[in-house]
């Protein structure tokens, strides 16, 4: 016996809507950058480069939004093959990956229904 899924409440995407409206995850590219933050916790800048398919300017401008919004801090590490750049999330970005997950994870899989959600 299968479970009905509940479709999505108007409160939850409205949620989620909120939260893709503010100005630090405006971007999806700043969105995939907390997803894999709060996943990996730390990143070099190349790992950033190859996930998000940017350029280093475009990725440059997208971590400073973030660092300047507090959820993520930008330090330059010393290695012995140099210099690298890493990012990486700040409690307060948790916070905002934790909210984002959670609002995501409250959406049901594979609902199907022939009616919008009503407004």
């Amino acid at each position: 016996m299968v479970a009905e899924v509940a479709p999505p409440t108007p409160e939850a995407l409205a949620s989620i809507g909120e939260q893709f409206s503010q100005e630090e995850l405006r971007s999806s590219v700043r969105v995939l950058i907390i997803l894999s933050l709060g996943v990996n916790r730390r990143m070099g800048f190349g790992a950033l480069l190859q996930l998000s398919h940017c350029a280093k300017g475009s990725l440059s401008y997208h971590l400073k939004q973030l660092e300047s919004a507090g959820l993520l801090r930008v330090s330059t590490v010393f290695t012995l093959g140099g210099p690298r750049v890493v990012a990486e999330i700040t409690e307060k970005g948790r916070a905002r990956y934790g909210g984002l997950v959670g609002e995501l994870q409250r959406l049901p899989v594979g609902h199907e229904t022939s009616e919008p959600v009503p407004s």
